[in-house]
C-alpha cells in the first residue's frame, strides 16, 4: 500500500457483545475490523462495553446504564 492511500481518520467504534452467540461472533468480527482497517490504512478506536447483557443485569439491575447514551453517543458507530 503506498502512503497516499492511507488515511489519518481513526474510526471510533463502540463494541457491545450483548449475549449468547455475541459473546462469540463480536470479538471475531472486531478482528475483521482490524484487518481491513491494516489493509485499507485506516485506524480503529475500539471501545468495549458491558451492557446490553445478562450479566450486566444481574450485576447491576438494568440492561444499560442511565447514562448509556453519553458513552457511547460520541462513537462513529456501534458494533452489536
Amino acid at each position: 500500500m503506498t502512503l497516499e492511500n492511507r488515511t489519518n481518520r481513526i474510526h471510533k467504534i463502540a463494541s457491545i457483545a450483548g449475549d449468547g452467540i455475541g459473546k462469540e461472533v463480536v470479538p471475531e468480527g472486531l478482528r475483521v475490523l482490524e484487518a481491513a482497517s491494516k489493509k485499507f490504512g485506516f485506524e480503529l478506536q475500539i471501545d468495549t462495553f458491558d451492557f446490553a447483557s445478562c450479566d450486566y443485569y444481574v450485576k447491576y439491575g438494568q440492561m444499560m446504564p442511565e447514562d448509556w447514551k453519553a458513552q457511547i453517543g460520541s462513537h462513529d458507530a456501534i458494533f452489536f
